[in-house]
């Protein structure tokens, strides 16, 4: 098989296996709880799309954020990491 083609802006196309993959990683986070700093007891209710989610907090309010993924993280339920709330650029 030959080497994937790179992007003019230098990053390497996805193959279709890596998008499913990625998507279903996606998908596992939804019904997890979070423990991160400041966001202890959040829940993640829904995706929306790339990196954001919809996330519902102890105190019953639900807000757009964004998760970033953590490399060499196990895979136990809990989320520690890569949260902030979801920013309009």
């Amino acid at each position: 098989m030959s080497e994937r083609k790179r992007r003019k802006s230098g990053r390497k196309r996805l193959t279709a296996e890596e998008r499913a993959d990625f998507a279903r990683q996606r998908r596992e986070l939804i019904g997890k709880l979070i423990i991160q700093d400041d966001w202890e007891g959040a829940i993640v209710i829904e995706h929306i799309r790339g990196s954001q989610y919809l996330v519902r907090f102890p105190d019953g309010t639900e807000k757009f954020a964004s998760h970033k993924k953590q490399k060499g993280k196990g895979n136990d339920g809990l989320i520690r990491d890569g949260w902030k709330l979801w920013e309009e650029k």
